[in-house]
Formats: C-alpha cells, structure tokens, sequence
C-alpha cells in the first residue's frame, strides 16, 4: 500500500537529482540571460529527467488517494454506506487475482505487471550504458544500427506513455491493460447480489454477484519514422523528436483501430480487417448490437439542420448509451464534423449553443475519423459515443525497434521501424453508439 512516507521519497528524491543535474545554476541562468546551445541541451536533460519524477510522484499521490478511497469504502460496507467502487480498479487479471488496469493518469511504469518485467538482464543494462536514453538509442539504430534491438523495458514504458498521450481514445478514459504476456483474461464483478421482501415464513431467494470477462491477445502495429541523413546527424534535440514522431505515429494508429478495427468498406479509405487487426467500436457494434449503429438508413446521409433539431443526431447517439444505463464520458469526432458544428446559427444567424445534456459529455478531435462519400453527400463522417472506460487496451510490455539502413537510402534518408503490441477488446458493447454517415463541413 502507498504511504505518506513513499510520497515524500519520491519528492525528495527529485529534489536530489534536480541538484545533481545542475537544475539551480541553470534556473539562476536564466534568469539573467539565454541559454548557449550546450545549457540549452543540458537544460533538456534536466527536463526530461524531472518529467520522470514528476510521473512518479504523480502515480504515487493517485495511488495513495485510491488506497484512502479503498478504506473509504471498505468502512461504509462495514457501517452499511453506500458503495460506490472505482469502475477503473474493477477488472482483475485472472491469472494473478491483481488490479488489471491502469488507474486514470497512471504511468504503464508503475502498474504491477510492469514492474515484475522490468529486470537488469545484460541486454538492457548495456543498452542504457550505451545510448543514455532511448531517442540517443534510436538515432543510433538509424545511423548505424543492424538488425533489430529489443528496447529495454523502461525505455519501452515511456513510448508507450507518450504514445498514450498522443491517444484521443486514451484521453476519452479508454482503460489500459498492461499485458506481460501474449494473452491476458481479465475479469470483474458486474452484478451485485439482490435484495427483496417476502413474506413471513417464505423462503429467501439466494441470488449470485455476475460477472464477465475478457481475453485480450496480442496483435502486432508497426509505424516507421523517416528523416534525412542530415537530419538524424545535425539536429539538436533530435531524441525528443524521433521519439515524439514515432508515439505520434502509434496514437494514430491506436485511434484508428480502436474506433473501426474489422471495417473494410463504406468508411472511406479505411480497410482494416480482422485478423491481423483487432476489433475495434464500429465493427463490434455491426456484428454484435447492430441498434446501436445509427444513421445508415438515408441513402444519402445525413444533414444538421436547424428545421430538424441541429443536435438532434448526436442526442440520439448519447442517449443510445445512457438508455443502457451507461454513462458518456466522450464524443469522438473529426475536424470537420467539429466544424460543422461549431459554425452551425439559428433562423437569425446567431451562433447555436451545445443542448444542456451534452454540456458534461467531452467531445474529443481525432482525424482518425475519415471523410468519405454516402449517396450524393461526399463530405459523410462518423460520430462515436461511449463509455470509453469499457474500451479495453492491452498494452504488450515490450517494443522492438529495427533500423532501416537501405529501404530509404535513394531517398537520402534514415528510417525506423518500431513494432508495437497489444488489443483492443469492447467490455460491453451497449456501452457505446456510432453515427453515421454525417454531414462534416467542406
């Protein structure tokens, strides 16, 4: 259990190496002058290595208010409270019987199963004796670097974080799974015991907490990141960079799958089928809760009007999901949908305000989501709502980097290729709703 006293460390600890690093001369610098290229760079280093801390001591305070509420709760059980679990601690690996998901916010670094794989073996060890940091390391590999290298487990930890970060489907409160295997079942408790009155002397009826499960198996995602010769050689602050791109690269396409895994047609240019590709929203609800798959009557789409209630189509795609009493925590949609929204005025060309009961639902950009033709509308696009807590992401640990010395020489260029692992799986498909085929602006 987190302690007060584990919190205290980890600040102190980052006020330790803050000094270390030089992190007070270089404050007195700045404020009296700019930075030469060297104290800018070291500034860097500083930076990232205070993000680190700033990570840690972040998951530590999270944990610690988790643990408070666990004995809050375990009180009002015993006093005859009310109960109110955290949904995010629910699933359990059922392998292990530990917490499966990351907790809101949480570094993948400092969940359970990503502690017991990050060891010392010999390959990672030289690997942060060689290259420092894991932007050093890939620079390297593109370079000069042959065959494949396997990224050392911390380093794999803070792409993936990055790479959540970049996420839209991650920021919209997807739940994280770490997996430190190829296959993963988790499971939780999904129905309370039930209570009822009877009559004197009738039996009691005996009723059973429900439960469901999930098995998420890991599938492969590569995204490679190219640039200059020059470019990899010259470029200060390069490792930020490169890595930035590839999480860049892997948030993408995380989006693009979570939203329409197993959709090979009528979305545009997307052709994503299952296998090798996990299943994502639109192609669970199509196969499994078809209601909940709006708008694909009108041959030629659908156009907000003011006449037909603007709103009234991402209403009904919000209240699909809260008439399975579920709650939204996000609307996902592209740019240009986002626009025709934004832009939309009444009879008297005043701008439209959002309706009352979207007004604590997020809507969450992502240009994941396509244009594509319906009919005669050629600028259609897709609406997704949902609790995207039952959204699950399993997160393989490791991440291999390749580098591509040959593929993109003619160009004058160095490439990397990195190999990312995991799935998508829904939780429970009535949590979540699609419109389609939408009206988004030119």
């Amino acid at each position: 259990m987190t302690t007060i006293n584990h919190l205290r460390d980890a600040e102190n600890a980052r006020a330790k190496h803050f000094r270390e690093l030089g992190g007070e001369g270089l404050a007195a610098i700045a404020a009296n002058r700019a930075f030469t290229p060297e104290e800018r760079q070291q500034y860097q280093d500083v930076e990232l290595a205070m993000r680190e801390h700033d990570i840690r001591i972040d998951a530590l305070s999270r944990q610690l208010d988790a643990d408070q509420r666990a004995a809050d709760f375990g009180a009002d059980i015993l006093g005859g409270g009310d109960r109110n679990a955290s949904k995010e601690s629910e699933w359990r690996n059922l392998a292990t019987g530990e917490r499966a998901a990351l907790e809101p916010g949480e570094s993948i670094r400092n969940h359970p199963a990503f502690e017991r794989a990050q060891g010392t073996g010999d390959a990672a060890s030289a690997a942060e004796a060689n290259y420092g940091t894991l932007g050093a390391m890939i620079r390297a590999l593109a370079v000069g670097g042959t065959g494949s290298a396997l990224v050392p487990t911390t380093w794999a930890g803070q792409l993936i974080d990055l790479a959540r970060s970049e996420s839209v489907v991650a920021q919209a409160k997807a739940t994280i799974v770490p997996m430190d295997a190829g296959t993963v079942k988790i499971g939780r408790q999904t129905g309370d015991p039930t209570a009822a009155f009877r009559a004197e002397g009738t039996a009691i009826t005996p009723s059973d907490p429900t439960f469901d499960s999930v098995t998420l198996e890991a599938k492969t995602m590569s995204a490679i990141v190219t640039a200059s010769i020059e470019w990899w050689q010259d470029t200060p602050g390069a490792d930020a960079l490169v890595t930035n791109a590839l999480a860049q690269a892997i948030g993408a396409k995380l989006d693009q799958v979570a939203l329409y895994g197993g959709t090979t047609a009528g979305a545009g240019a997307i052709n994503l089928p299952t296998p090798p590709n996990p299943r994502g929203i639109l192609a669970a609800l199509l196969a499994l809760r078809a209601a909940n798959v709006l708008g694909t009557g009108p041959a030629n789409g659908t156009t907000p009007s003011v006449a037909s209630g603007y709103w009234n189509e991402i209403l009904d795609a919000v209240y699909t999901v809260r008439d399975a009493n579920e709650a939204p925590t996000a609307v996902v949609w592209s740019s240009k949908l986002e626009r025709q929204y934004a832009r939309a005025v009444d009879t008297t060309g005043q701008p439209l305000g959002v309706p009352a009961a979207l007004a604590d639902v997020p809507r969450l950009r992502v240009n994941s989501v396509p244009s594509y033709t319906k009919g005669t509308l050629n600028t259609a696009t897709d609406a997704f709502v949902g609790d995207f807590r039952q959204l699950l992401i399993g997160q393989r640990l490791g991440i291999t980097l390749q580098p591509l010395p040959e593929l993109y020489a003619a160009e004058g260029k160095y490439g990397v290729l990195a190999t990312w692992r995991g799935d998508v799986a829904l939780a429970r498909t009535g949590a979540f709703s699609v419109y389609r085929s939408l009206a988004g602006a030119a």
